[in-house]
Order: C-alpha cells, then sequence, then structure tokens
C-alpha cells in the first residue's frame, strides 16, 4: 500500500516537473522568436532609412510635387526607440540597437543606456547585451578590433582599447568622458548558469569621420544588398 503511494506521488511530480520543462522551453522558444521577427523587421526598416538619408549628388533638392516623398513603407514601420545598428566584422556581431536597458529592450535587441551619450555625441556611449544573445561573441573580442555604430545616414567607426572584468557595483564604467568612446557591458563569465557575477566591458576610442562620399557609397551598398 505504502508503495503504491509512493509511485502514485512519483508520478505526479514526473508530471508537474514535465509540464515545467515544457512551460520553460516554451518561453525560451517564445523568446528566441520574438528577437529574431523583431531584429529581421527593424533591419529592413533601418536598411530603408539608410538609403532615404542618402541623396545622390544629381538628387533635386526640393523634388517635384508629382513624386511621392513620403518614406517607404519599411521605413514607416521603424521602432521610434531604434537608434541605429552595432557591427563587429571579426567576431561577427551584428544588432540593432535600440533606446533602454530593460528586460524587454535586452530581449529584443542591445540596449542602449540611458543617461550616456547617444551616437554621434561626445562622451562615453553605452550599451548592454546579453552574453548569451546579441553580446555571446564578445568572449572573442581582442584590441584594436574595429566597432561600427550606424545610424540613418552616419557611420561610426570605433577601435577597441581595453577590455576587463569588473563587479556589478563598479560604475566608474558608466562615467562621463571628454572623449567619444564605446563602452560594451555584457555578463561574465559567458559560461555562467543563472546571474552571472561579474560584468564584462569593452572600450573603445571613435575613429576621425571618414568622406561623406566614401561614407554614403558603403550604405547604400549595403542597405541595396539586404533587398
Amino acid at each position: 500500500m505504502r508503495s503504491t503511494i509512493v509511485a502514485r506521488w512519483l508520478h505526479r511530480a514526473e508530471i508537474a516537473l514535465s509540464v515545467v520543462g515544457v512551460s520553460l522551453l516554451g518561453g525560451v522558444l517564445a523568446a528566441a522568436v520574438s528577437s529574431r521577427v523583431y531584429q529581421a523587421r527593424q533591419g529592413r526598416a533601418f536598411s530603408a532609412l539608410e538609403l532615404s538619408a542618402v541623396a545622390p549628388a544629381h538628387r533635386l533638392e526640393s523634388p517635384p510635387a508629382s513624386v511621392d516623398a513620403r518614406p517607404a513603407p519599411a521605413a514607416r514601420a521603424a521602432d521610434p526607440l531604434l537608434l541605429g545598428r552595432i557591427e563587429i566584422p571579426r567576431i561577427g556581431v551584428a544588432a540593432m540597437v535600440r533606446e533602454g536597458d530593460d528586460d524587454g529592450t535586452l530581449a529584443v535587441a542591445v540596449g542602449h543606456i540611458p543617461g550616456t551619450a547617444r551616437p554621434g555625441e561626445r562622451g562615453n556611449m553605452a550599451l548592454a547585451g546579453h552574453r548569451d544573445s546579441f553580446f555571446r561573441s564578445l568572449e572573442d573580442i581582442q584590441l584594436d578590433d574595429t566597432v561600427l555604430i550606424r545610424t540613418p545616414g552616419r557611420s561610426y567607426e570605433y577601435r577597441v582599447d581595453s577590455i576587463e572584468v569588473v563587479a556589478p557595483e563598479e560604475t566608474r564604467v558608466l562615467d562621463e568622458t571628454g572623449d567619444a568612446v564605446l563602452t560594451l557591458v555584457t555578463c561574465y563569465p559567458f559560461v555562467w548558469i543563472g546571474h552571472a557575477p561579474n560584468r564584462f566591458i569593452v572600450r573603445a576610442s571613435r575613429l576621425p569621420p571618414r568622406t561623406a562620399a566614401a561614407r554614403g557609397r558603403k550604405i547604400a551598398l549595403r542597405a541595396s544588398a539586404t533587398r
């Protein structure tokens, strides 16, 4: 009799654990799908915004009244909190950047930490990303790697100067700076299960801008390639 009761409770526990496991797996899959959908949709919108920002030299200052000057549908679909795109070519990082560092933002994009400099501004621009998604490849980053921050019509190039691991309370990495720098923040260690105890910090300095003509040609080529 006792063994029957134990077996019954073990069976119930097995069912409960199975339900919990399926629920957790479903949540993970739903989050992954949501992230991919956001990145794809906002990537198309961003490419459309880039194309509309690159004005060919022969284009008229004021288009004829018969020309529809409204943004393309893809551009109109852009998230109002979308800031641009981060790319680290050597390690394969490429993700849309959204304003905010809340859980909802970091689930679908790299987040711009509020209160830090925005793209193009002088100062310390800080971006945060999860170590198991958009910033997974940061563990392979090296000094002198190139980091690109793209916004509609502009592209900012940075060179990695330092890499360090700090405690979560070391907020000095977000302090204002006199120079234009980029700070990337993610959790550390990369293989840690659960809430990681430290933070992985990458600091990069902005390089002098390239010529507008060269920048415009590259933007047009990249945007055309995504069609």
